[in-house]
């Protein structure tokens, strides 16, 4: 007999659903675990480790948070604060370099992960933004779809986006 107000579970868990279904999210964690690797085996003051360590965790926690949100303004405002969290981020890491607390070898690599994740987000704000140009929106009956970047999907410009240093392949210098 079925117990009131149980609901039946929805299959694959909360992985398959909502923000966790998001590339952009996982790249995202994956980036923080990263810079937490490789500050973890460095003696580093502790107000620079937790100052870089806030920048790559706000990120998915922007993405999510974003997502959540029942307004699109809203979603496509969080994820331009998870694109500046990771100018932050690389801002901290160009520091470490030039002061000598962390390898160019760890730089490189962080900041592509960092390029990756960027252009992950400005993919995710494209078809966001020319809903709410065209006024097409509906969170609860739309949910969005795993993204991913493509030339296909991409228009040949978008006057929405503004300037990012996060470009997909094939656009700017």
């Amino acid at each position: 007999m079925k117990e009131e107000g149980r609901r039946k579970k929805e299959e694959g868990g909360p992985s398959s659903r909502g923000f966790r279904r998001l590339v952009a999210y996982h790249t995202a964690t994956h980036l923080a675990t990263a810079v937490d690797a490789a500050l973890s085996d460095r003696q580093l003051p502790a107000w620079l480790v937790s100052q870089v360590m806030r920048a790559p965790t706000s990120v998915y926690a922007n993405i999510a948070e974003g997502y959540t949100r029942g307004s699109l303004k809203d979603y496509i405002h969080f994820l331009d604060i998870a694109r500046a969290s990771l100018a932050e981020l690389e801002s901290h890491l160009d520091f470490m370099v030039s002061a000598g607390k962390l390898s160019q070898e760890s730089h490189e690599n962080l900041c592509q992960t960092s390029n990756d994740v960027g252009n992950l987000i400005v993919a995710l704000m494209r078809s966001p933004r020319l809903k709410l140009k065209q006024g097409q929106w509906n969170r609860l009956a739309e949910p969005l779809p795993e993204y991913h970047a493509g030339e296909a999907d991409r228009p040949p410009s978008d006057p929405l986006l503004p300037p990012s240093s996060f470009l997909l392949p094939g656009e700017g210098g």
